[in-house]
């Protein structure tokens, strides 16, 4: 009798190294693309890196439309016009060069190609028409977006943020693409990463090669994140960096995220706090949540990060030394308190029924009561 089971797969080849960006136009062109929607923001369009992935496609004979105008988080607005473009050029590939932001937003615009507008129809819907090919040049090294199936996209219409479905053909990881990013942003995506691990290790359905990769992930990212923030062109930092972002896309593509994803998607959409740093600020507290339901799988979190544990721990003295340890990473990154981001106690307790709403709610490991998630919200704000 089958009485539970793992799913595991990779959804998307890789090509990582230094300079693998130069190979853009050519990989592009194995996928039978000749003119493609090339999406980005408007920061990342005034970098060398964007430079180079033109250079590289029209060095390989590859026209390109461009549409800088991602905006964080990408709003639905902002995907149905590009989906818009997409269609009147009759573009046959994306190319994104940017972030979790622009690689969701492409998702969402290839949707529009062959399906029609609105981008919220297909809120949570995978019934639609397969769009084109879409290359992602990575150049934070957080969402894994290279390597997830969904795709987090705004919706302005009711002030939630919702996703799509959608896989990526192909991610190129240069480390150079990423020495531009400041040190907030590296520690907020950073961060994001992190806690895909840590929720991927302590999913309601963990499986080997999830727990694998993860573990690696917060090795990597325990190791590495603080050079990366300190030192933006070290290139061994960056590389490792969005290593354990990958890996850490692909275990909770598989794994799932929960809670902590639940109330950084909340206080994201209510109070515009960075994802990542919401993220950070919620991942002590669900560690300490997680230990309620399996504590081994916890201690495997600290263990990625170094911490050493007698054997007697009782699961509440491992869910709690998990979180502190947590708390301690986050400070040496200069991660502000909610109070500092401008958000009051009441506030942040006010958005609990959110939290139930939220898509990533579905896939706690154990279902909560509304007075449990008033009291991680309250020691979310009171412990850190």
């Amino acid at each position: 009798m089958l009485l539970s089971y793992s799913r595991y797969a990779q959804l998307c080849p890789i090509i990582y190294g230094r300079g693998t960006v130069n190979l853009l136009g050519e990989e592009v062109k194995k996928f039978g693309c000749s003119k493609v929607l090339l999406v980005s923001d408007r920061t990342v369009s005034k970098l060398d890196i964007y430079e180079k992935c033109k250079k590289s496609l029209s060095n390989a004979g590859i026209s390109f439309v461009e549409f800088d105008e991602i905006l964080p988080d990408p709003p639905d607005y902002v995907v149905n016009k590009g989906g818009e473009v997409a269609r009147e050029q009759k573009v046959d590939g994306i190319v994104a060069v940017g972030g979790g932001s622009v690689m969701d937003a492409a998702k969402g615009i290839n949707i529009l190609i062959n399906n029609p507008p609105p981008i919220n129809q297909y809120f949570g819907n995978p019934f639609f028409k397969p769009g084109v090919p879409v290359v992602m040049v990575v150049t934070t090294a957080g969402t894994g977006s290279e390597s997830t199936g969904v795709a987090v996209i705004t919706d302005t219409v009711n002030n939630v943020k919702n996703s799509v479905f959608g896989v990526a053909s192909l991610g190129i990881l240069d480390p150079e693409a990423t020495i531009n990013l400041p040190k907030d942003a590296t520690v907020h995506t950073g961060m994001d990463a992190f806690s895909h691990a840590a929720e991927a290790i302590t999913a309601k359905l963990p499986n080997p090669k999830s727990q694998l990769l993860a573990f690696d992930a917060i090795n990597k990212i325990i190791k590495y994140l603080p050079v990366a923030a300190e030192d933006g062109v070290n290139i061994e930092a960056r590389a490792n960096m969005l290593l354990a972002s990958n890996f850490a896309g692909i275990a909770f593509n598989d794994a799932l995220v929960h809670l902590g994803h639940a109330i950084a998607h909340t206080i994201g959409a209510k109070f515009h706090v960075v994802h990542g740093e919401a993220c950070a600020l919620a991942l002590p507290e669900v560690m300490k949540y997680a230990a309620t339901v399996d504590a081994s799988r916890v201690k495997i979190v600290g263990e990625a990060m170094g911490l050493d544990f007698s054997g007697r721990e009782s699961g509440e003295e491992i869910g709690e030394k998990v979180a502190q340890a947590i708390r301690r990473f986050m400070r040496e990154l200069g991660i502000r308190p909610l109070r500092e981001l401008g958000i009051s106690k009441e506030d942040l307790l006010s958005t609990v029924d959110m939290v139930f709403k939220d898509p990533c709610y579905s896939f706690v490991p154990r279902q909560l009561e509304r007075e449990e998630i008033l009291k991680i919200l309250g020691n979310m704000y009171e412990n850190y």
